[in-house]
């Protein structure tokens, strides 16, 4: 003889799929947030790396610039 499930067997056995499908879920959310917050400080991060080392390459060719100044002044 073959189980035919009762309605109230049918929604019970859904609703717990669906109430574990819900929290693995909600679970796999978390865990995309949170790598989300992690990849933009890494991005923050890089972004003010970035800006420190464009200031510092900037210095530079200042500093560069005056001594082609000085050597041109030299010569010339």
């Amino acid at each position: 003889m073959l189980f035919n499930p009762t309605p109230l067997e049918r929604l019970t056995k859904l609703t717990t799929e669906l109430v574990t499908k819900h929290a693995t879920t909600a679970q796999e959310l978390k865990a995309l947030q949170d790598e989300m917050v992690s990849i933009r400080a890494h991005a923050k991060s890089k972004d003010d790396e970035i800006e420190r080392l464009t200031a510092e390459l900037a210095e530079k060719d200042n500093e560069i610039e005056a001594i082609v100044s000085k050597i041109e002044s030299l010569l010339g």
